[in-house]
């Protein structure tokens, strides 16, 4: 009984500390967030937040994602002709599976506000960028036959998905629009994007 109140007590308290600094960020912006300004809005110390964060960042955006088998399997069978766009709605899916409240809300909305939020927190979350790569990795080898690359392995290939569907997502997100507090996925949008990537990526005659 002791040992579950004093996991109550600190789930109560990271959330606190989540909760603003992920209202300082919606108030006010990412950048104008700091770590005393979280600490005296949750009435905590510095040491304290650190004990929970190993970063200002992962107060703000969450940990790193964990993709759950079915949603990628249902997502990757889907659309398995362009794992690209898959990989994307992966990471998508996963954000707001985590919880349905205002914290996951306003979450995404930061990611619509400030465009290249959703690159710069990619890259930096190497854990969960190198979850989906394996994620992907993992796919290729049950179905070899959807594989692109003929002249690398699936963890190049994976890598690589991943890293378009980062720079899709960033160039995808800078056209979103909040709907009734939601944000919907814009397929067409996802596709757009692809086309202009693929276009670019190719060198001019």
């Amino acid at each position: 009984m002791a040992q579950g109140l004093r996991e109550t007590k600190m789930l109560a308290a990271r959330r606190a500390m989540e909760s603003a600094a992920v209202s300082l960020a919606y108030d006010e912006g990412v950048r104008a967030v700091t770590v005393e300004r979280v600490c005296a809005a949750a009435i905590v110390s510095r040491s304290t937040f650190f004990n929970y964060f190993a970063s200002l960042d992962e107060a703000i955006f969450g940990t790193a994602l964990e993709y759950d088998p079915s949603l990628t399997e249902a997502i990757l069978s889907s659309h398995s002709r362009d794992l690209v766009v898959a990989a994307n709605l992966i990471v998508v899916a996963s954000v707001r599976g985590q919880s349905d409240d205002t914290i996951t809300q306003q979450r995404l909305a930061l990611f619509v506000r400030e465009p290249g939020v959703t690159s710069a927190v990619s890259w930096a979350s190497n854990e969960s960028r190198e979850r989906l790569v394996t994620v992907i990795r993992e796919w290729l080898d049950a179905h070899p036959e959807l594989a692109r690359l003929d002249d690398a392995d699936h963890a190049t290939e994976a890598r690589l998905t991943v890293g378009l569907s980062i720079a899709m997502g960033d160039e995808v997100i800078r056209h979103a629009h909040e709907v009734d507090g939601e944000f919907p996925t814009d397929l067409e949008a996802l596709h757009t994007a692809r086309r202009r990537m693929a276009a670019i990526s190719m060198p001019a005659e």
